[in-house]
């Protein structure tokens, strides 16, 4: 199908995700679809899916993480300034457990934040947000959410964040898939998802950055330097959004913005790091780049196949401090994609890779 733009043969996709391939190119309203080569099966619109729509918006196209995205900063600090050994790692890793709610854990005192109203004038929707919003900010989550500070090519000391809109963007995803599968931009339910998901998408950017400060803290930089850093040196780029164009609305889902010179962040898994990219804005595959590496694995089939030992052994080798127990195995290394495969299929084409950060400290929820 000529819409279709894919980084890899379509034959190395995964049936259930070519299926929606398929589906979602073989739809009128569906301009072009770019195929990153982090491509699984997702909710509707594959992950690693870029689809460019006539006219419409489209909630389940964005999914229920509104705004989940990656935050990125090179404090320019040498390693062994910030680390000496192994225990001062551990002493951080420990210090953002305590500072910082992983998991489905929110915050017991609530931090300050504009309180949601929604477009759409629905209350019940406010009550539902507004019930988490203060709560949660500031909060890692679950799945392959994570903290890492790594050290990058230049021996410097690197801190990212993978991290979403956490409750707020479901309830409010939820809500709007209920009023359709597309909406039109010209609609009041579509304006009213628009607003509603501009607010998730800020919303996610702030629960980044406040768990960057409370981090660069935990690190020893002021207030002072910490305002500097993220002024200068912040990278941020979100995966799960829409955005309104003179082509149509393009929806990346499980994606990231490749825009000529405009920086962005691929992570692979728990041992192998992430990727610092610069974009080059080939639009034939919609400017778009993969958000991580892609999983091979199922959650569940994850944890029934992999082994723990050698999970462990990995890592151990890596020298990564990290959980890793039977409830982070899903996130093991094997679960995901290799990496290599995926920059490669992208580099030069879509994107243009400036520096990698390997591991010190991993934070899972």
């Amino acid at each position: 199908m000529e819409k279709i733009k894919s980084l890899i043969n379509l034959e190395e996709i995964e049936p259930e995700a070519l299926k929606q391939i398929h589906d979602v190119a073989s739809l009128d309203i569906v301009k072009k679809l770019a195929i990153m080569p982090d491509v699984h099966a997702g909710y509707d619109l594959c992950i690693g899916g870029v689809a460019l729509v006539d006219g419409h918006i489209s909630p389940s196209f964005v999914g229920y993480d509104i705004g989940c995205g990656m935050c990125f900063v090179d404090t320019g600090i040498k390693t062994e300034e910030i680390f000496k050994t192994k225990k001062d790692r551990e002493k951080v890793a420990q210090e953002i457990y305590k500072e910082i709610p992983v998991g489905k854990n929110i915050r017991k005192k609530p931090l300050d934040y504009t309180p949601f109203r929604s477009a759409s004038g629905d209350k019940n929707l406010n009550k539902k947000v507004n019930d988490k919003l203060f709560h949660s900010l500031g909060t890692l989550g679950s799945g392959n959410h994570f903290i890492e500070i790594g050290e990058n090519l230049e021996g410097n000391v690197c801190v990212t964040i993978h991290s979403g809109s956490r409750n707020i963007g479901h309830s409010i995803a939820s809500y709007y898939m209920k009023k359709g599968r597309f909406l039109s931009v010209d609609s009041f339910w579509g304006q009213a998802y628009i607003e509603d998901m501009n607010f998730a998408l800020e919303y996610a950017l702030e629960n980044r950055l406040t768990m960057m400060k409370k981090i660069l803290g935990i690190l020893g930089f002021t207030e002072k330097e910490i305002k500097k850093l993220i002024d200068k040196k912040l990278i941020n780029e979100n995966h799960n959004h829409a955005v309104l164009t003179e082509e149509g609305v393009l929806h990346r889902k499980g994606a990231t913005p490749a825009e000529k010179g405009q920086y962005g962040v691929i992570p692979a898994n728990m041992r192998d790091g992430v990727y610092v990219t610069v974009g080059l804005g080939n639009k034939e595959f919609l400017s778009s780049a993969s958000h991580g590496a892609g999983r091979v694995l199922s959650r569940r089939k994850a944890k029934e196949t992999i082994d723990l030992k050698e999970f462990k052994k990995v890592m151990e080798q890596a020298d990564i401090v990290a959980k890793v127990s039977e409830k982070t195995l899903d996130e093991a290394p094997f679960a995901y994609k290799d990496i290599n495969k995926v920059i490669q299929a992208q580099d030069g084409v879509v994107i243009k890779v400036v520096d990698v950060a390997k591991p010190l400290v991993n934070i899972k929820g």
